[in-house]
C-alpha cells in the first residue's frame, strides 16, 4: 500500500492506495448520509432542526464531532513545541470546557422563548432586525473561516503524505458532504458526525498504540530538550484559550444544533460531561506529538521544519500503513467538520432571510461560497491565525447577544446591545494603543498578525479586553439612553416574552419607530416559526 521510504522526503502513500483509501471513504459516508437522509427529506422538523432527537451518547459524539476536526494534526503538536506540555493540556481543556457553557446556556433558552430553535431566530425575537442581521452575518462568516482553515488542513496533509493533487480530493469531500447535507439536512449531519466519530475514536487509539511502541525517548533526551516544565505561554494560554473558544462557539451554529437536538436537559449536561473528557482526551493524545517528537528528534527548533508539522515528522518515521491510516483519520475528521459547517452557514443564511427564501435557493448560495472558500484555502493561509481572528471577533461581540437570555436585563435595548458589540471592538484597539505606544500597532493588534505566541502580553490583553469592552459600552450607553429618556419623558423599554405577554403593547418603547416595529414582531415571528416543506 505504501512507499518503503521513512525519511519523511518524500510522500507515503501512493496514489493507487490513496484513492482508494479516500474515496471508499468517502463512499461510504455518502451512502451512510443518504440513508440518515431518507427519514429527514420529507421532514422539515428533522431537515432543519432535530429537535430532541438524539440520545446521550449519540449527542456526545457529535460534541466530539464538532470539536475536532483535522486542523488539530497541525495546531495542537505546534502548541506542544512552543508552551510545552502546559501548552498541550491548556489547549485540551478549553477545547472542551466550552461545552459546559451550552449546558447552562441551553436549558436556559430553552425556558426563556421555547418556541424559538435557533439563537438566531431568538435574537430576532428579542433584539430584532438589527442584531439579527449583524449576528447572521458574523455567524456566517465565522463558520467560513472554519470552512477555510478545514479546507487548507486537507489541502496540506494530501500534499505531505501522497503524490496526488490535494485540490482534487479537497473539492471531493466539498461535494460529497454536500450532497447528503442538501438531502438530509441537520439529521443526516448528525447521524453521520455520530458514525465517523466511533471510526475516528478507533483509529486515534490504534495510532496511539503504534507511537506509543515505536518511538520512546530517552529520559536524557526529555530533560534535555525540556517542554515539561510549567511556563509564563502556558499559563496565559489557560486564560486566552477557553476566552476565545467559549466565545466563538456562541457563533457556531453547529453547537446549537447540537444542543438543541439533546431529548432533555438531563441529556444535554451528560453529553457536555463526557464529551469534554472525550474532546479532552483526544486533543491531548494530537498536541503530545509536538513534545514527543522534539524528544524523539524528529523535529527541533533549529530546523527548517515548522513545529505545526511535528506530528507528521512522527508519522513519517513509521511504516507506511501509518500513513495510510491518518489519511482515513484525516478524511473522516474533515468530513465531520464540513458537513457541520455546511448545515450552520445553511442555518445562518435561512434565519438571516428570516426564512422567507425558497430552500432550494439557500442551498444553492451554501455551494457557491465554497468556491471562494476553496480558493482561499489553497492559498495555505497560517490556520491557526485563522481561527484567532474569529475568536477575537467573537470575543468582542457575543456577550451583548447573550444579554438577552437575562430576565433581570430585559431593559437592554437592541441599540445599547448593537453599541456593545462595536464597543468591544474599539475596547481591542484603544488596548492596543496604550499598550504598544502607538497608534498604528495598537490597532493592527484587531488583526493579530503577531499571532498567539509572542513574548508580551499584547494578545492575553485583547481576549480580556474584547468582552469586557462589549459589556462597559454596553451599559455605559444603557444608562446613557436611560437618562435622556427620562428627561424627555420618554417610556422606559421593557422586554416581554411572548409567551408569557398576552399583550403586544407591553413591550414599550423609548426610540422612534420602535412601536411599529413592535407591532408587526408577533406577526413575523409566527412567520419565522411555521415550517417548510423541504420536499
Amino acid at each position: 500500500m505504501a512507499d518503503d521510504n521513512t525519511n519523511g522526503s518524500n510522500p507515503k502513500v501512493s496514489s493507487p492506495a490513496a484513492n482508494a483509501l479516500v474515496y471508499i471513504t468517502l463512499i461510504c459516508f455518502l451512502v451512510l448520509g443518504l440513508i440518515a437522509g431518507w427519514r429527514s427529506r420529507r421532514n422539515a422538523g428533522l431537515f432543519l432542526k432535530a429537535l430532541r432527537s438524539q440520545s446521550v451518547w449519540a449527542l456526545t459524539l457529535n460534541f466530539l464531532a464538532v470539536n475536532v476536526g483535522s486542523g488539530i494534526f497541525f495546531t495542537l503538536p505546534q502548541v506542544g513545541t512552543i508552551a510545552g506540555i502546559t501548552g498541550v493540556f491548556a489547549y485540551a481543556f478549553a477545547s472542551g470546557a466550552p461545552l459546559f457553557v451550552f449546558a447552562i446556556v441551553g436549558p436556559a433558552f430553552r425556558k426563556r422563548n421555547s418556541s424559538q430553535w435557533s439563537m438566531t431566530n431568538f435574537i430576532m425575537e428579542r433584539f430584532g432586525r438589527p442584531l439579527h442581521i449583524l449576528y447572521g452575518i458574523v455567524s456566517t462568516l465565522f463558520v467560513g473561516l472554519y470552512l477555510v482553515s478545514e479546507l487548507t488542513t486537507i489541502y496540506s496533509v494530501f500534499d505531505l503524505l501522497t503524490p496526488l493533487h490535494p485540490l482534487v480530493p479537497m473539492i471531493v469531500i466539498c461535494v460529497v458532504t454536500t450532497i447528503y447535507t442538501a438531502f438530509g439536512g441537520v439529521f443526516a449531519s448528525l447521524i453521520t458526525d455520530a458514525v465517523q466519530c466511533v471510526l475516528i475514536l478507533v483509529l486515534i487509539v490504534i495510532a496511539a498504540i503504534v507511537v506509543g511502541v515505536s518511538v520512546r525517548p530517552t529520559r536524557e533526551d526529555i530533560e534535555r530538550v525540556g517542554l515539561i516544565k510549567p511556563t509564563k505561554m502556558g499559563g496565559e494560554l489557560f486564560v486566552i484559550l477557553p476566552l476565545a473558544i467559549a466565545f466563538s462557539n456562541m457563533y457556531h451554529q453547529g453547537f446549537w444544533q447540537r444542543t438543541f437536538a439533546s431529548r432533555s436537559d438531563r441529556d444535554l449536561r451528560w453529553a457536555t460531561f463526557i464529551g469534554f473528557w472525550l474532546v479532552f482526551t483526544v486533543t491531548a493524545l494530537i498536541g503530545m506529538a509536538g513534545p514527543l517528537a522534539a524528544w524523539a528528534g524528529t523535529w527541533s527548533p533549529e530546523s527548517d521544519i515548522p513545529g505545526s508539522s511535528a506530528f507528521f515528522t512522527i508519522i513519517a518515521s513509521l511504516p507506511g500503513w501509518v500513513s495510510g491510516l491518518t489519511l482515513v483519520l484525516t478524511t473522516s475528521l474533515s468530513c465531520c467538520a464540513i458537513d457541520t459547517c455546511q448545515t450552520a452557514m445553511f442555518a445562518s443564511l435561512y434565519d438571516l432571510v428570516e426564512q422567507r427564501v425558497n430552500v432550494w435557493t439557500v442551498r444553492a448560495t451554501v455551494v457557491l461560497l465554497n468556491i471562494p472558500v476553496i480558493i482561499l484555502a489553497m492559498r495555505a493561509p497560517d490556520i491557526l491565525q485563522v481561527y484567532l481572528l474569529a475568536d477575537l471577533l467573537a470575543c468582542a461581540t457575543i456577550l451583548p447577544v447573550l444579554s438577552g437570555l437575562i430576565r433581570r436585563l430585559d431593559f437592554i435595548h437592541w441599540v445599547d446591545a448593537f453599541v456593545g458589540c462595536f464597543g468591544g471592538i474599539i475596547a481591542v484597539g484603544s488596548f492596543g494603543q496604550v499598550y504598544l505606544g502607538n497608534r498604528y500597532d495598537g490597532w493592527r493588534l484587531l488583526l493579530l498578525d503577531g499571532g498567539l505566541y509572542v513574548k508580551d502580553e499584547r494578545v492575553l490583553g485583547a481576549f480580556c479586553f474584547a468582552p469586557l469592552g462589549s459589556v462597559v459600552f454596553m451599559f455605559f450607553f444603557s444608562a446613557l439612553r436611560v437618562g435622556v429618556c427620562k428627561l424627555l419623558g420618554l417610556r422606559q423599554f421593557r422586554y416581554a416574552d411572548p409567551e408569557t405577554s398576552t399583550e403586544v403593547g407591553t413591550i414599550s418603547s423609548t426610540l422612534p419607530g420602535d412601536d411599529e416595529e413592535n407591532e408587526h414582531k408577533s406577526v413575523d415571528s409566527m412567520h419565522c416559526k411555521q415550517d417548510v416543506s423541504v420536499a
